[in-house]
C-alpha cells in the first residue's frame, strides 16, 4: 500500500466519522480494516524515547533529523499529514449551524463554530503553529500528553490568549476583557464569544482526585462534553441531559459504559489511543482496543466512533 493510499484511506474514514455525528451511516468501507492494521504496525515500530526526541523540539525540530525519522518511521509522516489536513480543513470549512470538530492526535480536538475556533487538550509537535488561529484553548489536566509547553507559551505569552486549566494562571485569561481567571479549581462558567464553557472535576485515578477538569462546552444548541482522563464515572454530571459529543479516554480505570450511562451522549468519541509517549503494551492503547470499547458501547445502546488522527468527527 502506497503512502497516498494510506492518506486517502484515512480521509475516507474521517468522512464516515463526520457523517455519524447525529446521523446513521453505513459503517463498511472497503479496506478500512486493512488500513488500520497496517497503520497500527507502523505505530508499533515507534519507541517512546524516539518519539520524545521528535516531538519535544516542536516546530524547531531540525529539518534533516525530522525527515530521516519520518522516512524510517512512516507513522510519523501520517502524524504530520493528519495535522496538515486539519489545518487545511479548519481554514476552508464554513460552519452554518452545528460546529465542526476534528481529532488532532490522541485526545486533542479542534472545534470551529460560526465565529470561534478553539482547542481542547491540543498535544502535537506543531501545536504552537495554531496559536495565531485559535481564539482560546482548554487543558483538562497537568500531564504532558495533553498539552505542550511551547503551545501554552505561544498562546499565553506571544498571543496573550485565554487558556483555561486547573494548573496555570493564564495571562490572556487573567488580564483579558471577557472574564477573570484562567486558572480554576472551582466550578466556573466562562463566556467566550459564542461559546460557553462550564468546568467541573473528576478523578484521574485513586490518588489524583479531582485532578482532571471536565469541560462542558455549549455552542448554540450543540454540547461537547470532554472528560479528559477520567477514572470516576460518578463525577460525570453534565448539565445537558444529552450532550451531542462525549470525548472519552476509554481505558483510564472507568468502565466506558458506566460513563456513557452518566453522560448519555448522542455520540461517543473513543480517543486517547496510540499515545506514542507510552510504551507498546503499557498504556499505549491500540485501534483494536478502541474498537472493542466501541462494540461494548454499541451493545449498551450508545453510538460511538473510533477516529484516526486528523479525522473530522462532526
Amino acid at each position: 500500500m502506497t503512502r497516498m493510499q494510506f492518506i486517502k484511506g484515512a480521509s475516507a474514514l474521517g468522512t464516515v466519522a463526520a457523517m455519524r455525528c447525529g446521523a446513521d451511516a453505513d459503517e463498511s468501507i472497503d479496506g478500512a480494516i486493512d488500513f488500520r492494521t497496517a497503520f497500527q504496525r507502523e505505530i508499533d515500530e515507534i519507541d517512546p524515547s524516539v518519539w520524545a526526541s521528535y516531538y519535544k523540539a516542536g516546530s524547531r525540530l531540525d529539518a534533516e533529523m525530522g525527515a530521516q525519522l519520518r522516512t524510517r518511521l512512516p507513522a510519523l509522516q501520517r502524524y504530520e499529514d493528519a495535522f496538515d489536513r486539519v489545518v487545511a480543513e479548519i481554514k476552508s470549512t464554513e460552519v452554518a449551524d452545528k460546529p465542526a470538530v476534528w481529532l488532532v492526535y490522541n485526545m486533542g480536538i479542534i472545534v470551529k463554530t460560526r465565529s470561534s475556533l478553539f482547542a481542547v487538550d491540543l498535544h502535537h509537535r506543531r501545536a504552537e503553529e495554531l496559536a495565531s488561529l485559535l481564539d482560546f484553548a482548554l487543558i483538562t489536566h497537568n500531564h504532558g500528553d495533553h498539552y505542550t509547553d511551547l503551545f501554552y507559551q505561544a498562546m499565553d505569552g506571544a498571543q496573550k490568549k485565554t487558556v483555561i486549566s486547573n494548573f496555570k494562571d493564564n495571562y490572556g485569561a487573567h488580564f483579558g476583557k471577557k472574564h477573570p481567571g484562567g486558572y480554576t479549581r472551582a466550578v466556573k462558567t466562562f463566556e467566550l464569544g459564542d461559546v460557553t464553557v462550564r468546568t467541573t472535576y473528576t478523578d484521574h485515578n485513586a490518588y489524583l482526585e479531582d485532578f482532571t477538569t471536565v469541560f462542558e462546552i455549549t455552542c448554540g444548541d450543540f454540547t461537547i462534553y470532554h472528560s479528559g482522563d477520567c477514572s470516576n464515572a460518578a463525577k460525570l454530571k453534565p448539565v445537558s441531559p444529552n450532550p451531542d459529543l462525549w470525548i472519552v479516554h476509554p481505558l483510564c480505570g472507568m468502565k466506558p459504559v458506566d460513563g456513557a450511562h452518566a453522560v448519555n451522549p448522542k455520540l461517543t468519541v473513543v480517543a486517547h489511543l496510540n499515545e506514542l509517549g507510552h510504551a507498546k503494551g503499557r498504556w499505549r492503547w491500540t485501534w483494536a482496543n478502541g474498537e472493542s470499547v466501541k462494540a461494548k458501547l454499541e451493545e449498551a445502546g450508545f453510538a460511538a466512533v473510533v477516529p484516526l488522527w486528523g479525522d473530522r468527527v462532526c
